[in-house]
């Protein structure tokens, strides 16, 4: 009794082990692009797409192996004769099996057909690659936008905790008669101002776990905590080592689909001047005939070649391979310009890393002095020096402050993520 008693608590234990695993997820920002490449679902799509066009292909290959096919019939002639050279002949009934091989002999339009089917398979598998890119980032900007959050949490909690205090000393010198009021009560407004602000941050931090859960591929409730922190990602030597990295177009995902949209079209068009050329096809026929009627002259089995060749259609041919060959230049033009804007993109990008952290000193240096004027009205406060406006405004301008301070944070971040993107580090 006392032993099934423990297996009990031990297999209780380990389903509640096992379900908290499932609902809590500690994770950092590498095991987070690890575990979306894994089980993000528009990445899984993705790959279920790529597996059919490599399915496709076999699809195409098999179109020029042998062909086999059995044909089964019954015939009842239901009595019905005939007369040849004055004898009665009575058909009765027939059945047979024919057993049919066809073999393409040739096929231009097959051989450029295989490599459209190749082409495809390829353009499929780039376009998981740029799919996979687009996860990356977007885990990576989430990501990014919780730890941001999350700071300007901390900063918004820590000017509350400041202005409470206010708010405890001004009920004090109410109470002796050194403060009115209506002192205390603006302070008191401020700090339920502040409160909302918090309330309104920790509202667009849950949305960033959420929209991180969708990410992930995770369920719903699961509860998600970030083990990096967000000073990790705010190095210097890595930003400005970020920028000395020559781009290049010929590994961007966006860029290689152009190409081989281009080199489809350029496919397609061999593909309409193959259908000039003759088809050629072998095939050899056999006849297993279970029930024989009296009257049987055909042959059990033979082989025999088809050809077919167009010959005329009033142009129709020329037209679709001149509308083909446009399209080829169409796809070339998009091709260079193309080309040319991920160019200027990458321009933009090291541009806006560049000014983004810039932007962020500039926010460093003003969140300090904003803390330091805000101590300094404290003190002026405490020593009957300043009033609750005064006090109201340095808040305010503080919070604005925090609030800059954060937003050049993100933007920061946002720009080394862009720059990493165009120089494919994801």
């Amino acid at each position: 009794m006392k032993t099934r008693r423990i297996i009990l608590i031990v297999m209780l234990a380990l389903t509640v082990t096992q379900v908290w695993s499932q609902d809590n997820l500690s994770i950092s920002l590498a095991d987070a692009r690890s575990y979306a490449l894994k089980y993000n679902r528009t990445l899984i799509s993705a790959g279920l797409s790529l597996q059919q066009a490599q399915s496709k292909m076999w699809e195409s290959i098999s179109k020029g192996l042998p062909q086999a096919t059995i044909t089964g019939t019954y015939q009842n002639y239901l009595g019905a004769q005939a007369n040849f050279d004055g004898m009665n002949i009575s058909f009765g009934q027939a059945g047979s099996l024919d057993a049919q091989i066809n073999q393409m002999v040739f096929n231009a339009g097959y051989f450029v057909g295989l490599k459209l089917a190749k082409l495809n398979e390829q353009m499929v598998a780039t376009n998981k690659r740029k799919t996979e890119q687009d996860v990356v980032q977007q885990v990576t900007s989430s990501y990014y936008a919780i730890l941001v959050g999350e700071k300007l949490g901390i900063l918004l909690h820590q000017t509350k905790d400041n202005l409470q205090q206010i708010l405890e000393k001004t009920k004090a010198m109410v109470q002796a008669g050194a403060a009115t009021q209506t002192d205390a009560d603006q302070i008191d407004v401020q700090v339920a101002s502040t409160e909302d602000m918090i309330k309104s941050n920790e509202r667009q931090v849950e949305l960033g776990y959420n929209m991180l859960r969708i990410q992930l591929g995770v369920h719903a409730n699961t509860q998600i905590v970030l083990t990096d922190s967000i000073s990790k990602f705010m190095v210097d030597n890595q930003m400005y080592e970020l920028l000395l990295q020559p781009f290049s177009v010929k590994g961007n995902p966006s860029f290689l689909l152009s190409e081989k949209q281009v080199e489809i079209a350029r496919q397609q068009v061999k593909q309409i001047k193959a259908s000039w050329l003759p088809t050629i096809s072998a095939f050899y026929s056999y006849t297993y005939k279970y029930i024989k009627p009296q009257f049987d002259i055909t042959p059990k089995s033979y082989v025999g070649v088809q050809a077919s060749w167009p010959l005329f259609n009033s142009g129709g041919t020329l037209s679709q391979i001149r509308q083909a060959k446009l399209q080829a230049q169409i796809n070339a033009n998009d091709l260079t310009a193309l080309s040319d804007q991920l160019s200027v993109q990458d321009q933009q990008a090291r541009f806006n890393l560049k000014n983004a952290m810039d932007n962020l000193k500039t926010q460093t240096r003003s969140l300090e002095v904003s803390h330091r004027v805000f101590a300094d009205i404290t003190r002026k406060h405490d020593h009957g020096m300043a009033n609750s406006l005064d006090i109201t405004n340095a808040s305010n301008s503080l919070i604005q402050v925090e609030t800059n301070y954060v937003n050049a944070i993100y933007n920061l971040l946002t720009a080394q993520t862009q720059v990493e993107l165009l120089l494919n580090k994801f």
